[in-house]
């Protein structure tokens, strides 16, 4: 990009329209294919000095001396691309804040679903056509007039020059019309007064008795998302309370209210008189923001029931209540340093896990499920086999003649660039053994299917140590658990009781074909009478059921009065200005 733009300097002192025409096209085709080849370009460019506003400026201040140094071009032509690259940067400016504005939705302060017509909605997302329209407006507003300028100055044609400034302003112009819904809608939904006035009059009207707490990103919807249906089956009324304004657009659908309040002091400021109990899916730091409110009771739900280290987080000890799916739970917290006490760890299930089908799925082709959980927040609590048994695994299950499910965790890649890659590569696998075989292999990302819809149409699960495994363990159907880091076997089952009934595979994956040789054959799977055992441990009795034990501990939270009440102490809520 550098010489580019320094071939077409040389060449507008030179008064080379030939050259500066060669250079211009290739500084133009540069911008693309370096994009296409570092993702991540802009940062190194901006630190260069050449963002991409730099470098329209750049190739206009070279057209303009193009003019100057080619002779024979009259003083009105110079002027008038001068001039009308200044109008037309300044149209560009108001498009890009105008852009910019629209997409920092975070900063809007509140926004609801299903309270009600005239609500402060989400605002409707950005045409496809307008994000690449802004895109093209960013780095090639001068693509038209340099190039036809450029020719028009080779064959004498500087009317081409006026077309080519008036077609990039057109363009401009049609995306700052496209804008003016959104920023309407946008600066009515930032007027925090007004629009704070009409949620809590909703919220008061509603009288919420239960809130389920969610903060986080779009992309950690899905911890939210599967406590909906839970919280939808309540004999009470719930709300959802998120504090990101994207997370109300990508939770599930669902025909609970939905409510968003941004601002900390917005949240610390509402009124949750009516609210006996919250749940919370998560340990993050904007907890505490609700946590300060004396007469609910908190409640930490989690998002998920496994062995990893997070599922007894010492954090979980500033809850009232911390529930757990079974036994395995309470053991989890009784076992470590966490200082939960046990009488404030509640057994209730996995109440999202009913429509899981036990026994056979009747598939013409066995079929496997690899459900690899992320490569976690750093090397020491990752249990992620995607990086070094990935591409072995989904290879030899192929081989096998096996239909193969792929369904990774959400968060994939988003650390290591390199379990991204190892993704796209099992991506690229699945979608070649398709064209080549007959098929039916699928790789299940995004919003495109329920993990638990992946369960019912599975004969098997290879899957690593995450709530995967407890969630799979009511269709009773064999399960493989990958050990990545090579540990004793026994040592494994024992650091991580939900592997107790699992096939384990190291890293080689040489016990592979001996795996699937026993649990693809019918009555030899010595493993079937213990996975029974575990699914009790690990979730609790089947009777009563989930649902039943779920709501149960809700009642009796709600039904104890205020929190005061309930631990016998006197609270007081602590000044806002504190």
């Amino acid at each position: 990009m550098p010489a580019t733009l320094a071939l077409m300097t040389v060449a507008a002192a030179a008064g080379s329209p030939g050259w500066f025409l060669v250079a211009a096209t290739a500084c133009f085709v540069a911008e693309p294919v370096v994009y296409r080849l570092f993702p991540d370009a802009d940062r190194p460019l901006r630190w260069g000095e050449l963002s991409a506003g730099a470098r329209v400026l750049i190739r206009q201040g070279a057209f303009v001396l193009l003019l100057v140094q080619a002779g024979g071009v009259g003083d009105a032509t110079i002027w008038t691309a001068a001039i009308g690259f200044f109008a037309l940067d300044w149209l560009r400016a108001g498009a890009l804040v105008g852009a910019a504005t629209i997409r920092r939705v975070n900063t809007i302060p509140y926004v609801t679903r299903n309270l009600g017509e005239g609500e402060p909605a989400y605002p409707e997302a950005e045409p496809a056509w307008h994000v690449r329209l802004v895109i093209l407006i960013e780095g090639y507003a001068d693509v038209l007039p340099l190039l036809l300028g450029t020719i028009g100055l080779l064959a004498d044609v500087l009317e081409l020059l006026i077309a080519g400034l008036l077609g990039s302003a057109a363009g401009t112009l049609a995306s700052c019309a496209a804008q003016i819904p959104h920023l309407r809608r946008i600066r009515s939904l930032l007027n925090a007064r007004r629009t704070g006035r009409d949620v809590r009059r909703r919220v008061r009207s509603y009288e919420p008795e239960v809130v389920l707490y969610f903060t986080g990103m779009a992309v950690n919807a899905y911890q939210a998302n599967m406590w909906l249906e839970t919280m939808e089956r309540l004999n009470r009324k719930a709300m959802v309370l998120v504090r990101t304004p994207e997370v109300v657009a990508a939770l599930a659908l669902t025909r609970l209210p939905v409510v968003c309040v941004s601002r900390a002091e917005d949240v610390m400021n509402f009124d949750w008189s009516s609210v006996r109990v919250a749940l919370y899916t998560g340990n993050t730091g904007k907890n505490l923001h609700l946590l300060r409110e004396p007469d609910i009771k908190h409640v930490f739900i989690g998002h998920g029931d496994s062995d990893k280290d997070s599922s007894s987080n010492p954090v979980s000890k500033v809850f009232d209540e911390v529930w757990v799916a079974g036994p395995a739970g309470r053991d989890r917290y009784r076992n470590s340093d966490a200082g939960v006490r046990d009488e404030a760890i509640v057994e209730v299930g996995r109440p999202q896990l009913t429509g899981i089908a036990t026994g056979p799925t009747g598939n013409e082709v066995p079929t496997v499920l690899y459900a690899p959980t992320w490569e976690g927040w750093d090397s020491e609590h990752s249990y992620c086999s995607l990086l070094t048994m990935g591409e072995k695994i989904v290879s030899a299950l192929l081989d096998q003649g096996l239909r193969v499910i792929y369904r990774p965790h959400p968060y994939t890649g988003t650390r290591m660039a390199s379990a991204a890659a190892a993704h796209n590569r099992i991506i690229a696998m699945i979608e070649k053994a398709n064209q080549t075989g007959r098929g039916g292999h699928r790789a299940v990302t995004g919003a495109e299917a329920s993990l638990h819809e992946c369960f019912n149409q599975s004969d098997m699960l290879i899957t690593d140590i995450s709530s995967v495994i407890s969630d799979y363990m009511p269709s009773l159907k064999p399960y493989v658990v990958t050990n990545p880091h090579g540990a004793n076997d026994a040592e494994f089952r024992a650091d991580f009781p939900s592997a107790s009934a699992a096939y384990l595979l190291g890293p080689g994956c040489g016990e592979l074909a001996d795996i699937l040789a026993v649990t693809t054959t019918p009555g030899r799977d010595p493993l079937a009478e213990e996975r029974t055992r575990l699914r009790d441990y690990l979730l609790g009795p089947a009777e009563p059921d989930a649902m039943t034990r779920f709501a149960a501990a809700v009642d009796t939270l709600a039904e104890a009065g205020p929190r005061s009440t309930l631990y016998g102490f006197q609270t007081s809520r602590v000044p806002d200005h504190a």
